[in-house]
């Protein structure tokens, strides 16, 4: 097996597990809260909103940081140093006694996050420039793969055995990934790596004026933003649709895993698209189709349409970040690769956070249906921004 093919192996080991200690707290901490002194309905809510949000928040604030650390010193460090603060974050969050500690030990998770930007750096590093997005698909599979089963595994391991047990469990998971990465990523000679003592504002300067590169940045915050604006309201719209109230958690779960499904098919076809038509041009196609499937969902009155709708927007979904990235490697030289997804990362996450947020306030105020249209709105002005703003690749040829 070719050393890049064996790497990528690897590295999607790596991301399967690390995808599932990130997530596999979801489906349980609004049933943990009540047991760290969290009482009432409102509050609990309260409370798993901000602890949900403030990792990801942290990280896409210290992202570039992390990024331009990782250009100077090594990405496979900078991923083996996340994956060991972050099993000494999860042991410590078997061990709270109250609400604030756990909040604190998450913005600290997040502090010492770059995971997402230095491993999609590093998997562009060693990957053949012709074969990056079909790489990145097969990478994004992975991620979908272990964000998914994540919140499935933790759910049963906390009905099973506790809630805090899940913590320790999930340390060891990663410690698996640690080693996985130790020993079996090779990172290539980094020959044009950034300087040691380069400032990092003056770094961050140059990177910011990469042609092309905000651009993309801003779709990446579009795209994750039109995403989780509808996160807090498909369950609202499933009950919307006479499903009764005692299945509306089940439905909801079996359609977004069917809909994570579709995307992770997806994101191996749309990278192989891309290497073949460019990456810009399946973005755009991407970004139309994704927005007529939200579209579509709004005018849903059956369960059916509404699963059928949202399985197809997973085809068109999965592709995205992938063909974003692939396309961001095209025209950022590798030495600043680790800043640049640093960069692309920090918006993508800032979506994250944003996006719920946006969904619950623009939910009560238009109602269900509209927001859907109003998302879809959304990736039509994602898809005009791609369309409009052309970058050049490192080569400066214009990507098709």
């Amino acid at each position: 097996m070719e050393t890049w093919k064996r790497n990528l192996a690897m590295m999607c080991f790596v991301q399967f597990g690390a995808g599932i200690s990130l997530s596999f707290i979801f489906s349980f901490i609004p049933l943990y809260l009540p047991y760290l002194g969290i009482e009432g309905t409102d509050k609990v809510a309260v409370w798993s909103g901000i602890l949900m949000a403030a990792a990801p928040l942290m990280a896409a604030f210290l992202g570039p940081v992390w990024g331009n650390l990782g250009d100077k010193y090594g990405l496979k460090l900078m991923v083996e140093r996340v994956l060991l603060s972050n099993i000494v974050v999860l042991i410590s969050m078997g061990f709270v006694t109250n609400a604030y500690q756990l909040l604190g030990l998450r913005l600290l998770q997040g502090m010492l996050g770059g995971f997402g930007s230095a491993t999609i750096a590093l998997v562009t590093s060693f990957t053949p420039q012709e074969k990056t997005g079909s790489a990145l698909g097969i990478y994004q599979t992975a991620t979908i793969a272990g964000t998914a089963t994540g919140p499935f595994i933790g759910g049963i391991l906390a009905d099973s055995f506790g809630y805090r047990f899940p913590f320790f469990f999930m340390s060891l998971v990663t410690f698996t990934s640690l080693l996985v990465m130790y020993f079996q990523v090779q990172e290539p000679p980094r020959g044009g790596a950034a300087k040691k003592n380069e400032n990092f504002l003056k770094s961050l300067s140059a990177v910011a004026h990469i042609p092309g590169l905000m651009p993309i940045a801003f779709i990446n915050f579009l795209i994750q933003f039109g995403l989780m604006v509808v996160a807090p309201i498909v369950p609202l719209f499933v009950k919307s649709l006479a499903v009764s109230d005692a299945y509306v958690a089940t439905v909801t779960g079996t359609v977004l895993a069917l809909a994570g499904g579709a995307a992770a098919i997806s994101s191996t076809v749309s990278g192989r698209l891309g290497d073949r038509l460019g990456y810009r041009t399946v973005l755009i196609a991407l970004t139309i189709g994704t927005a007529i499937m939200f579209g579509l969902t709004a005018l849903t009155y059956t369960l059916i349409a509404f699963a059928a709708t949202r399985i197809a927007a997973g085809l068109f979904i999965g592709g995205l970040m992938p063909t974003s990235n692939a396309l961001i490697s095209r025209f950022v030289t590798q030495d600043k690769r680790g800043m640049a997804f640093g960069v692309t990362t920090s918006m993508t996450l800032f979506g994250t956070v944003a996006g719920p947020l946006a969904g619950g306030w623009l939910s009560g105020w238009i109602g269900l249906r509209s927001t859907f249209f109003v998302t879809m709105a959304m990736f039509l002005a994602a898809a005009l921004w791609v369309w409009t703003h052309n970058p050049q690749t490192q080569e400066g040829e214009t990507e098709s």
